[in-house]
């Protein structure tokens, strides 16, 4: 789990902005999972976008987030999910 800042704001399509720093920029992935402190699931990594050295992060939210004006403020965290490994068996 990696903070990464705390909303800023809601853009027109209701996904949560994020700034960034720099050194975030490498460890983040379109599709990622977006946690809260305490691991609530809120959304996915839509799009970074913005100046390299500051980008911004879009979230999209989970389908149960009807009114995610409430999480401005709130600090995320992104979570790497571990890809289940496949043995070869023979």
């Amino acid at each position: 789990m990696r903070r990464l800042s705390e909303v800023l704001h809601i853009s027109n399509q209701k996904h949560l902005i994020v700034r960034i720093s720099s050194n975030q920029f490498k460890a983040l992935k379109i599709g990622q999972a977006i946690v809260t402190k305490s691991l609530t699931p809120i959304g996915r990594i839509f799009d970074i976008f913005g100046p390299i050295d500051n980008p911004y992060v879009s979230i999209q939210p989970n389908a149960d987030y009807t009114d995610p004006e409430h999480l401005v403020g709130e600090t995320l965290y992104s979570f790497e999910e571990k890809k289940s490994q496949k043995r070869n068996r023979i």
